[in-house]
């Protein structure tokens, strides 16, 4: 390896100290879990030399077509459920629906750059606790179903 470049694990440049870094500044490291039978996405973003955030996202299930059938009375409750969790959620989260009629919420986490693993796991782990009662909620009416999700 040449002097003065980093060495390399997957997306990320690792720091001598162990700490890490996207490799370039047009890589976005992400991975995805599952909490609670949903897809949760994270993405690591450079936004500068010594500064990233972190974008998270979970899809929350699918808002009936309204295409289908029987689904007439459905389709705005779901509709009406999704305004009533966007004006609970925490200041920065924010509830989203993709074209295919998935519900999501995503947020962004300002991070350090360069970053320790432990620290990219436990902003997860707060997104993932935090989110947690908002399932709950969701889980109650079940007027969103979960489906097979598909990678964000």
């Amino acid at each position: 390896m040449p002097l003065g470049r980093l060495p390399l694990l997957g997306p990320f440049a690792v720091h001598p100290d162990g700490r890490l870094t996207p490799r370039d500044a047009d890589t976005s490291p992400c991975f995805t879990v599952r909490w609670r039978g949903r897809l949760v996405r994270a993405r690591l973003v450079q936004t500068g030399p010594e500064g990233g955030r972190l974008a998270l996202r979970a899809i929350l299930g699918r808002v009936p077509s309204s295409a289908a059938r029987g689904e007439d009375a459905v389709r705005p409750r779901s509709f009406a459920l999704l305004r009533a969790l966007a004006g609970s959620l925490p200041e920065s989260w924010r509830v989203g629906l993709t074209p295919d009629h998935r519900a999501l919420i995503q947020t962004e986490v300002r991070l350090p750059l360069p970053v320790t693993a432990a620290d990219l796991i436990t902003a997860v782990t707060v997104f993932l606790l935090t989110l947690g009662p908002y399932l709950d909620f969701l889980d109650e009416d079940r007027l969103l179903p979960r489906g097979h999700e598909r990678m964000l």
